[in-house]
């Protein structure tokens, strides 16, 4: 035998796996351990909390210790498919150039997983089980004593006696328990792959957001503070983008900082291909509610585009006051925040009617395809799946107005539904979150209260495309009044928040 092929996330090494590879590598004279490191183009996440470029510091640091005969390389992530085993190895031979070729009569594979091992055995590699059978803990045992140990991590007796010390002092010197703690304790990322939420489409939300982007930043890029600039929920990095192009910002450092995995890597891939030119740019894959990024005080300018209703629908009140707080604190005097996001009507406890079209569309079961449905019969597949897990969604009756059928529901639960009924491919994205849980006036006494002055540039916004597009041709709103219903202006859909800290 040649090689030992050990095939895994490697998060951690453990004291056990290194017998393990000695004790192959003395029944296998010359052969070397070629350490595949997967997924290692993840990392933030809780299934990949640790990037691939520090597991293969960790790999090569134990290896060098131990004077294991070892090469190591790197193997991106794929979905789960049932060639994974045949794709390790034609990815590291590609990657050889041909040098190293691992077939089933020069290669050992080192494997405790059943899945992957029943991979390998299926193209005929031999097999030691290294853990499975025993009474030994797996890698993924040990990081998960580590989430569960908190701060003491490195003085728990289990941990110690499994963690090989090597690895322990990587830990140690580059903080990663703690990177995996915060991890697994961010109650933003619900998925194992560091996704907000398992049903968004984010090929649609790239688009329409990079879309829009450049609508949005030309409302309020004047009143940007040149300095550190800091754009949290910077989703693709569109707006840093933007931004960095203005002479009066090239000297400034543009800072983005994205939660969710498969947006950052979107910023990671635009850094890499040059679109941000030589402005400086940072991007980082934290939930800011989880970590001080920035300290006190040294932040220019802060910006959030479509984030605050994402921390009131997936985190809650308390959360979105304490981000206010945060930000207030994150920005130095005379530092300003520019929030621009989705909003809610004025006066959105009154109840309206909405005459809702049965034209565009056709008429389904409560759990049908939303596509093709009509405006009447998506409002209420709205109705039922709005907030549902989350039990706060909206309610209505209906009235027969003019001989017409109306819905009977506040402004702020009509908004709701008029504002998401197109978004068809993330519907159950949208289903979970609240755009209107302030109005404009009640989000600036907010920021007041907290600290803030509103500028001038501080406005609602009203989007007339939205309106003639999407809302007009669905509903027909009406207010109820003393000398019976009138019709009711459009709302407002959008809020331009340019808050300043003040200087004194």
């Amino acid at each position: 035998m040649r090689y030992v092929l050990f095939p895994g996330r490697h998060h951690l090494v453990t004291r056990f796996q290194v017998a393990s590879l000695r004790r192959l590598l003395a029944q296998h004279p010359g052969a070397e351990v070629v350490w595949a490191i997967t997924s290692a183009d993840h990392g933030g996440t809780r299934r990949n909390p640790i990037p691939g470029s520090r597991r293969l510091g960790l790999v090569e640091a134990v290896a060098e210790h131990e004077g294991l005969a070892s090469l190591t390389y790197l193997v991106v992530n794929r979905r789960p498919k049932p060639d994974f085993a045949h794709y390790v190895v034609e990815e590291i031979r590609t990657q050889t150039g041909g040098r190293v070729a691992m077939t089933p009569e020069n290669t050992v594979v080192a494997c405790s997983t059943p899945a992957v091992i029943a991979d390998y055995e299926a193209l005929g590699f031999p097999i030691d089980t290294v853990e499975l059978g025993l009474d030994e803990a797996r890698p993924w045992d040990v990081v998960e004593a580590i989430v569960a140990a908190g701060p003491g991590w490195a003085d728990d007796a289990w941990v110690t006696e499994r963690l090989h010390p090597v690895a322990r002092r990587h830990y140690l010197r580059y903080g990663l328990a703690e990177t995996i703690q915060q991890i697994h304790a961010d109650p933003l990322v619900d998925t194992d792959d560091g996704d907000i939420t398992v049903t968004r489409d984010y090929a649609s939300y790239r688009a329409a957001f990079e879309d829009n982007a450049w609508r949005k930043v030309g409302e309020f890029a004047d009143a940007v503070r040149p300095g550190r600039i800091v754009d949290v929920g910077c989703a693709t990095g569109q707006t840093i983008k933007l931004l960095s192009e203005r002479p009066e910002l090239f000297e400034s450092d543009f800072y983005g900082v994205e939660v969710a995995r498969q947006l950052y890597e979107i910023c990671l891939q635009r850094t890499a291909g040059g679109e941000f030119g030589d402005a400086n740019v940072f991007f980082h894959q934290r939930n800011i509610m989880q970590s001080r990024l920035f300290e006190p005080d040294s932040v220019d300018t802060v910006i959030t585009m479509a984030l605050t209703h994402e921390i009131e629908s997936y985190l809650g009140r308390e959360a979105l006051l304490e981000f206010c707080s945060r930000v207030h604190t994150m920005l130095r005097p005379g530092g300003v925040w520019i929030n621009y996001d989705v909003v809610g009507p004025d006066d959105g406890d009154e109840v309206v009617l909405a005459r809702l079209t049965t034209a565009d569309g056709a008429d389904g079961p409560i759990d049908g395809p939303i596509a093709g449905l009509s405006s009447r019969a998506r409002f209420e597949r709205f109705a039922h799946d709005f907030r549902r897990e989350e039990g706060d969604g909206i309610t209505y009756d209906t009235v027969v107005v003019d001989g017409e059928e109306h819905v009977r529901l506040t402004r702020s639960a009509l908004y709701e539904f008029l504002a998401k009924k197109d978004y068809v491919e993330s519907w159950y994205s949208e289903a979970h979150e609240r755009f209107c849980f302030f109005s404009p006036g009640e989000w600036t006494g907010l920021l007041e209260r907290n600290g803030f002055v509103c500028t001038t540039r501080t406005r609602p916004i009203r989007n007339p495309w939205l309106i003639e597009h999407r809302f007009a041709p669905a509903a027909r709103v009406l207010r109820l009044t003393d000398e019976g219903p009138v019709p009711d202006p459009w709302s407002w859909t959008n809020v331009l928040l340019v808050a300043e800290k003040p200087l004194g």
